[in-house]
C-alpha cells in the first residue's frame, strides 16, 4: 500500500494495493492459525480478544483521538477536517467501511484506508466463535469455502444492481474478506492434512489455472463493462498470495523461504501496523512541506521531483512507526 499512495506515479507500482490483500491472507492464517491451535484451551475468547485488542487498538484510538479532538482545535491544520468529529461514532465502532459508503468521504483521504482495518475487525468479531462450533479443521476448510462462493456471488449481484458498485466491491465486508476465508482455508488444511496438501500442491495449481481460464471464458459472454478484475481478480490474487505463504511455511521453496524470512522483512514487518496506520497521514502532511524540492530540482524533471518527495515521505512514515512502535505500541504488549 505504501508503494501505491506514494509511488503511485510509477507504472509498475499501480498494484500496490494488493498489499491489502496479502494482508488479509496472511491475517487470516495466521488468526486461525492460532484458533485452532488454542480452541480447546481454557479462556479461549478472553485470550484472544485481550491479545488482538492491546495490539491493534492503542494506535487507532490515538489515531482517533488526533483527528477528532485535537486537529479540530487548530481549524487551519491540514489535516483538520469536520468530517471525522461528525462522524467519530462509525469509526469509535469499526464501523468506517460502512460510512464511506453511506456517506462518501470525497477528497478527505487521511484516515479512508482505515476500511479495512475495519473489514477485519468485523470478521473477527465473529470468527473465533465459528470456530469454537465448529472446531475441526476440516469443518472449517467447507465453511469458509463456502462463505468464499458467497462473496464472489455477492459481488456479482452488486454489479447487477450498479448500484455505487466501484465502492461497495472495494471495501464493503461482505465483498472483501475473500483473502482471509482463502488464508483460513489453508491454515484449516495445514493443521489437518499437511502432508496431503505438499501431495496435492500441483494439482491445486491446476485447478487454479483451470478456474481462471474457465472465468475468462465466462466473462467474454459478459457485458463490456463487466468488472473482470472486481468479481473475480481479488480471489485469484488472494490465493497467489496463499501459495506463497504456504512456500513460505513450508521451508520446502528456498527462494521464497530465503525472501520472507529474511531480516529486513522481518523487522519491517514487526512496524507494518504502525506505517500502515499512519503512512496516510504523514503523507498529507508532508506534501505541501517538500515544495523546497521543486526549487532544487529543475522544473523539467517531474519524475525526479516526486520520486524524491515519495521517498522523503515513505522514510519519515517508516522512522515514525519505529518510535510508535518502541513509545507506544509496546508498552501494551508487555
Amino acid at each position: 500500500m505504501i508503494l501505491y499512495h506514494n509511488f503511485g506515479f510509477i507504472e509498475y507500482f499501480n498494484y500496490g494495493w494488493l498489499g491489502v490483500d496479502l494482508f488479509f491472507v496472511l491475517s487470516g492464517f495466521l488468526i486461525t492459525d492460532i484458533l485452532l491451535t488454542t480452541v480447546n484451551t481454557p479462556r479461549y475468547f478472553r485470550n484472544f480478544y485481550a491479545r488482538r485488542v492491546l495490539r491493534i487498538f492503542p494506535l487507532y484510538y490515538l489515531v482517533l483521538v488526533l483527528f477528532i479532538f485535537v486537529f479540530p482545535l487548530f481549524p487551519r491544520f491540514i489535516l483538520y477536517s469536520p468530517y471525522y468529529p461528525q462522524n467519530q461514532g462509525w469509526f469509535w465502532l469499526y464501523f468506517q467501511n460502512w460510512l464511506f459508503i453511506v456517506k462518501p468521504a470525497g477528497n478527505i483521504s487521511a484516515l479512508f484506508h482505515f476500511w479495512s482495518l475495519a473489514v477485519e475487525e468485523q470478521f473477527y468479531l465473529v470468527w473465533p466463535l465459528l470456530v469454537f462450533l465448529l472446531k475441526k479443521p476440516g469443518y472449517i476448510f467447507i465453511t469458509s469455502l463456502s462463505l468464499l462462493v458467497l462473496v464472489v456471488t455477492f459481488r456479482i449481484e452488486v454489479w447487477n444492481f450498479r448500484s455505487h458498485f466501484n465502492t461497495y466491491e472495494w471495501i464493503l465486508l461482505f465483498t472483501r474478506f475473500d483473502g482471509i476465508l482463502i488464508g483460513a482455508m489453508l491454515a484449516s488444511l495445514m493443521k489437518s492434512n499437511p502432508g496431503g496438501l505438499a501431495k496435492r500442491f500441483t494439482s491445486f495449481l491446476v485447478l487454479l489455472t483451470i478456474g481462471n481460464l474457465v472465468y475468462y471464458l465466462f466473462k467474454r459472454n459478459m457485458e463490456p463493462d463487466f468488472p473482470v478484475w472486481s468479481i473475480g481478480g481479488y480471489t485469484s490474487f488472494c490465493f497467489l498470495f496463499a501459495i506463497i505463504t504456504y512456500e513460505a511455511v513450508s521451508g520446502k521453496n528456498r527462494v521464497v523461504s530465503f525472501v520472507l524470512r529474511n531480516p529486513v522483512l522481518r523487522m519491517a514487518g514487526r512496524y507494518s501496523y504502525g506505517l500502515y496506520v499512519i503512512h496516510m497521514p504523514v503523507k498529507i502532511f508532508l506534501q505541501d512541506k517538500l515544495g523546497f524540492l521543486r526549487r532544487i530540482i529543475p522544473e523539467t524533471d517531474l519524475f525526479l521531483t516526486q520520486l524524491s518527495s515519495a521517498i522523503l515521505i515513505s522514510a519519515t512514515a517508516f522512522l515514525l512507526s519505529i518510535v510508535s512502535y518502541h513509545l507506544f505500541e509496546k508498552q501494551f504488549l508487555k
